[in-house]
């Protein structure tokens, strides 16, 4: 099966989610309109990504108001749409991704490998998620656990299509570009993982990265770190030679991708939930 899959690179304000889903929907409009029928947001895209951000007030439950319109939306153009939010889970809050299907179904998943300040905020996500969709089997991740071996593990053979929600900074200064003297090196991962995670499993990646200027609090300290995304959103399908990559600005990436179908499901199957609450506990 061939379609057309779309990633949103965007740059989300922090504490301004009405001004980011107006923002996302804008994205939206425009893959529906070039014939996309998949369509991956930013981690956090509508809270915005970092320390310092009242995020018990900003995260919602499985039907607030973000999951409710991008499940509507998804139904209304008959596209798929992952992105990510910070969810309220039995009394926790996660950092997470909704997966919103055209039939009304609802999927989500949790990041499993927390890094800096994230601990502080959320909690850590237990189990691997795997939906399946109109388009086959896709397995779901979060930013850092792209790095993590035993994420892809799990997911070996499972799955036809690697879906990452990001916030992946390129840990430089922000006024002068300069990388990092620690980190600097793992900012131009993000763009070198998703074609080795597609040619590793042999399946198509779409990886759909934050943009623009950060500046977060760093835990236990009175400091404030000043930082960028380092965009790279990437649509890569290994097998069949298609690379779509953004720079570092806001920007719709739109890719052709080849998916093998080992499992299709139909949109009329009776035997789905509506909404399925995946990889947030063990």
């Amino acid at each position: 099966m061939k379609i057309l899959a779309a990633a949103v690179q965007m740059q989300s304000t922090l504490g301004r989610p009405e001004w980011n889903l107006d923002q996302a929907d804008t994205y939206l409009k425009a893959a529906v309109n070039q014939g996309a029928e998949l369509v991956v947001l930013p981690e956090l895209f509508c809270c915005g990504y970092g320390f310092g951000t009242s995020y018990s007030t900003l995260a919602g439950g499985t039907n607030d108001r973000v999951v409710s319109h991008l499940s509507e939306r998804s139904r209304q153009w008959k596209i798929g749409i992952a992105a990510g939010v910070a969810l309220w889970h039995a009394g926790e809050i996660y950092n997470a991704i909704t997966f919103c299907l055209p039939d009304g179904r609802v999927h989500y998943y949790s990041k499993r490998n927390l890094v800096f300040w994230e601990p502080f905020v959320f909690r850590k996500g237990r189990r691997a998620t795997i939906v399946e969709t109109p388009w086959g089997r896709v397995g779901l991740a979060i930013c850092a656990d792209m790095i993590y071996k035993h994420v892809w593990r799990e997911y070996r053979g499972q799955i036809d299509l690697a879906i990452v929600s990001s916030a992946w900074p390129e840990f430089a200064c922000s006024r002068r570009g300069k990388a990092n003297w620690l980190l600097g090196r793992l900012g131009p991962l993000c763009r070198e993982l998703p074609g080795q995670i597609s040619e590793d499993l042999d399946v198509p990646v779409i990886f759909s990265n934050q943009c623009g200027l950060t500046r977060t609090r760093v835990p236990l300290m009175n400091a404030w770190l000043e930082d960028r995304f380092a965009g790279g959103s990437t649509i890569v399908d290994h097998r069949a030679e298609t690379l779509s990559q953004a720079g570092l600005e806001s920007a719709l990436v739109v890719g052709e991708i080849h998916l093998r179908n080992r499992n299709i499901l139909t949109m009329s199957n009776p035997t789905c939930p509506s909404t399925s609450v995946l990889g947030l506990t063990a």
